[in-house]
């Protein structure tokens, strides 16, 4: 698959229900958008800043979500959709916290104990 046609697929499997393969590409994709816009002009590093990347992220959810009839369709059907997606948000921040790979990222980006970032 080229990188044009990276996360394409046909019609068919577009709609025949959730796709692993589909999702895995659009985290592919993002990630990268993410560590491309963190790339900084003055210097040859990557800043991630955390605080406007989850921003975004929300709000490119919202906009998904609200092309959803279904999880739309009622102030009950945003509650659910949104508790049933925090559920898996915290299950997948404490999944990347343990991760071994994320750990030895933090440790070798983040030098000294200012882990928080600067302000």
């Amino acid at each position: 698959m080229t990188a044009a046609h990276a996360g394409r697929t046909s019609y068919a499997r577009a709609v025949a229900g959730f796709d692993d393969d589909y999702e895995r590409a659009l985290v592919e994709a993002i990630t990268r958008a993410i560590a491309e816009a963190s790339m900084v002009t003055d210097a040859n590093i990557m800043v991630i800043r955390t605080g406007e990347a989850a921003s975004a992220l929300v709000t490119a959810l919202a906009s998904v979500l609200a092309l959803s009839p279904a999880a739309t369709r009622s102030p009950s059907a945003i509650r659910k959709t949104i508790d049933n997606l925090g559920k898996r948000l915290r299950r997948r921040v404490a999944a990347a916290e343990s991760n071994a790979d994320m750990q030895d990222f933090i440790r070798r980006a983040f030098r000294g104990t200012d882990v928080g970032g600067r302000t």
